[in-house]
């Protein structure tokens, strides 16, 4: 009977061990074999923030309406979790029978691991109810099948204190069966030994024994692992090769480098010469979860006034990190504060607001408190409960000083016609203001919410922001022909910057022949370098100095280039 490891790690999500994008391949190491990326396998991929609302929404909802106190609120229990110090938002195991030695992708216990994995994952959820699964991938790119799961454990018994159902490791797997023994065989231990068994019966049933192996080299990353493993091979392997044979070796590897180099380098040299391709997204949310993904995979960008611009060579990523995008979920509580902003914007007196509720499909119940129900949900929810902007009294208020402001701008309007001002400038301006108010009071101007829990936060179309600007400008005292002479001072500067760029990359008295020859010297391992090299760099007198002095100054260079292009940028921006 053949003989292969189990091998079974827990890793916390605080500790980097719990890596969701690199699972789904997001973002690709070097010891991923992207043409294998095709034979891993999803079985799971949900929104971590969504299965927290899906888990604990109501839980949380309840727990929030006990409390009497506002810094006893949680408004949001991923975050909460996620600044706890003592637990985690989420935990993932890696599973892997054998080893890339013995169990390698594409050999035939590769095949029986991948089987083997595949029936270990269908039977996980049915074992551990208390582990919510929102992400699981097995992974046939790398040396050797694995899989990844990564889960939120919760309780559902309620406690004393806290959520009736929530976050906890220990709670989740007390209410599976797995207590506390002694010192040695806590929960947790016995939780292990129990998924331990499973892997060891799945062997058993495929005709395969357990082997079991001393560890004997301390938990390392992946690449240095391996770094040690091609270090202990070395000596032994030099030992049985003749000097010439050695020498071979490393002119190999080093031309290996080079040609890796040069690919690199074509590429940067691809992207520096790419178009720029403009992209705008109607969610501005999606806009900036796709820029932060850009910045977290150094891809550059530049914000424009419909969007940003990215170069065309990126633009099939891009197009990737879009279809990653999730909107978050609303809950009723923030959708109903919305509601009632856009209400109170358009209603005379504090009646008319229940009767734009139920144009919404709220229903509404009067008493000692107001309450309304949302559609799709079965629970009241107080008016005043939703915060101190939204008790009779300030809602009150807050229609009186919108209705006070409107009749100021009517008054200013008339008293401006009856004293024969109507062809000012001042005129034009307030009965600008005066539609501004009167379009938004109609509804018939589209108005989203910077935050959907703080009331008087939003923002106004494109459109109208450029109006406002043109407004300015023109109360300002701006002519046709002033615009054009700021034009042309513009272009001016800009060419200014760009010559100045082009004496940054390209400064004078630099050789980048004998830089290049330097730099294959001074920046490589001893054992690497090119004799001929120093000799290239005696004649020339291209000292270390010398050679470290422009790499400082390249490297100063491109800080400056980087700050000149943004404010090439911004002036072009202002044309």
């Amino acid at each position: 009977m053949s003989k292969l490891s189990i091998s079974f790690t827990l890793g916390k999500a605080s500790a980097g061990k719990a890596n969701i994008e690199h699972n789904n391949r997001e973002f690709v190491s070097s010891n991923v074999d992207v043409t294998r990326m095709a034979d891993n396998v999803t079985y799971i991929r949900q929104d971590i923030r969504e299965a927290y609302e899906e888990l604990f929404g109501d839980a949380l909802e309840e727990y929030n309406a006990k409390q009497t106190r506002k810094d006893r609120k949680i408004h949001d229990y991923f975050q909460h979790i996620a600044e706890d110090k003592r637990r985690e938002t989420h935990y993932e195991i890696v599973v892997q029978f054998g080893d890339s030695y013995n169990t390698a992708v594409g050999s035939e216990n590769g095949k029986l691991a991948v089987k083997m994995l595949d029936k270990y994952m269908r039977k996980f959820q049915a074992r551990n109810p208390r582990l919510h699964i929102v992400n699981s991938v097995l992974h046939a790119d790398e040396s050797s099948p694995h899989l990844h799961i990564d889960f939120i454990p919760y309780y559902t018994q309620g406690k004393e204190k806290g959520l009736s159902q929530g976050v906890s490791l220990r709670a989740a797997l007390e209410e599976q069966g797995f207590t506390n023994q002694n010192k040695k065989l806590n929960g947790m231990v016995a939780w292990e030994n129990s998924e331990m068994k499973a892997l060891e019966n799945i062997l058993n049933n495929h005709e395969v024994e357990r082997d079991v192996k001393g560890a004997k080299h301390k938990n390392m990353p992946v690449p240095e692992y391996k770094a040690s493993k091609d270090w202990k091979k070395l000596p032994k392997r030099k030992k049985n090769m003749s000097t010439l044979e050695v020498l071979e070796n490393d002119l190999r590897v080093t031309r290996e480098q080079k040609s890796l180099l040069e690919v690199e380098n074509n590429k940067l040299t691809t992207e520096r010469n790419s178009p720029w391709k403009c992209f705008y997204f109607n969610d501005p949310d999606k806009q900036l979860f796709v820029i932060n993904k850009l910045e977290c995979l150094n891809i550059p960008y530049r914000e424009s006034s419909t969007g940003f611009e990215a170069q065309q060579c990126h633009v099939e990523k891009i197009r990737s990190i879009e279809k990653q995008y999730k909107a978050e979920p609303i809950n009723h509580r923030d959708r109903l504060r919305d509601k009632l902003d856009r209400i109170i914007m358009q209603v005379d007196n504090y009646d008319k607001i229940f009767d734009g509720l139920k144009h919404y499909g709220y229903e509404i119940k009067h008493g000692k408190y107001t309450s309304v129900r949302p559609k799709n949900s079965d629970r009241f929810i107080r008016i005043k409960s939703l915060g101190e902007s939204y008790n009779e009294y300030a809602l009150r208020n807050r229609i009186n000083a919108r209705n006070d402001y409107e009749n100021r701008v009517t008054d200013n309007l008339k008293s401006m016609l009856d004293e024969g001002k109507k062809d000012t400038i001042e005129y034009r301006w307030q009965y600008v203001v005066y539609q501004y108010v009167m379009t938004f009071k109609g509804g018939k101007l589209p108005a989203r919410k910077t935050n959907p829990k703080v009331p008087f936060t939003f923002i106004n179309d494109m459109e109208l922001d450029r109006l406002v600007a043109l407004n300015k400008k023109i109360n300002d005292g701006v002519s046709i022909q002033s615009l054009r002479n700021d034009l042309a001072n513009s272009e001016r500067t800009i060419t200014q910057m760009e010559n100045r760029i082009d004496s940054l990359i390209n400064p004078a008295g630099f050789d980048k022949d004998l830089f290049k020859v330097a730099e294959r010297w001074y920046d490589v391992p001893s054992h690497r370098r090119n004799q001929d090299d120093v000799y290239i760099l005696e004649r020339y007198e291209y000292t270390s100095e010398k050679y470290y002095g422009y790499k400082k100054a390249i490297a100063d260079n491109e800080i400056e280039v980087a700050k000149i292009e943004k404010s090439i940028y911004d002036e072009r921006e202002k044309i």
